[in-house]
């Protein structure tokens, strides 16, 4: 080989090393560069803002002046009271009244009044037996409950549920049942005709007779209250009878 070569190898090998020490020397550049960047994103270089006085307004209450203290006008002089004049507690004497003289009473003779007749006793046609007169009967009714206004609307309106009840109401021919019995069942009719609260008020003591009684007024459909009747319900009593 000869020098020119080896001069010409030299120089290639020495240009390679410089270029390899420069691309090395880049990105170690690059890379400070880098970080240094990302350093700065975190560095906070804004000063620190400086803490504002803060001041607390306490109002200082001045005291009152004192009140002009009045001198008290001086009390006049109390006037002397009269000596009173003595007096003689020795009372006069009472002096009785005489008592009057009273006239004689002169009593009238009197004669006696004539005693009344007896008056004759009522002869009887016939002859009266207790035992056999017909009890009195006790129909079935409806009453309202409290003071209520029967006026002839009022009055119309009780006799048409009174017939829709009694329509509803059909117990047995051979249910048994006294004369004298009577159930009453209270209910309360609203302002749209409804029924609610049933209860049985009275027992007729025949328990399929109070029950049909109370059955008869659940199932009844009757029609709105009257209007010129202003309450919002109206509580009712019917009594049930076998007449």
């Amino acid at each position: 080989m000869s020098k020119e070569e080896e001069r010409i190898k030299y120089f290639s090998s020495d240009v390679d090393s410089t270029l390899v020490k420069i691309i090395v020397v880049a990105v170690v550049f690059h890379f400070l560069v880098v970080a240094f960047f990302i350093g700065l994103h975190y560095v906070n270089l804004k000063p620190e803002p400086e803490p504002i006085p803060v001041f607390e307004m306490v109002q200082v209450s001045q005291p009152a002046p004192p009140k002009p203290v009045r001198p008290k006008p001086p009390e006049p002089p109390k006037p002397k009271e009269p000596p009173k004049p003595k007096v003689n507690k020795e009372l006069p004497p009472e002096i009785k009244p005489e008592p009057e003289e009273k006239p004689e009473e002169v009593h009238e003779e009197v004669p006696p009044e004539p005693e009344p007749e007896p008056e004759p006793e009522p002869e009887e046609d016939f002859d009266v037996d207790d035992l056999d007169l017909p009890r009195a009967v006790e129909a079935s009714s409806l009453n309202p409950v409290g003071s209520v206004d029967m006026d002839p609307l009022m009055q119309v309106y009780l006799e048409q549920l009174k017939k829709i009840i009694m329509s509803n109401f059909k117990p047995p021919k051979d249910l048994k049942v006294g004369r004298d019995a009577k159930t009453t069942v209270q209910f309360q009719v609203d302002r749209f005709g409804g029924i609610t609260a049933v209860i049985l008020k009275r027992s007729s003591g025949n328990k399929a007779w109070d029950h049909l009684s109370v059955r008869a007024v659940q199932i009844s459909k009757v029609p709105e209250l009257p209007p010129n009747y202003r309450a919002p319900s109206l509580v009712l009593h019917f009594n049930f009878t076998p007449n």
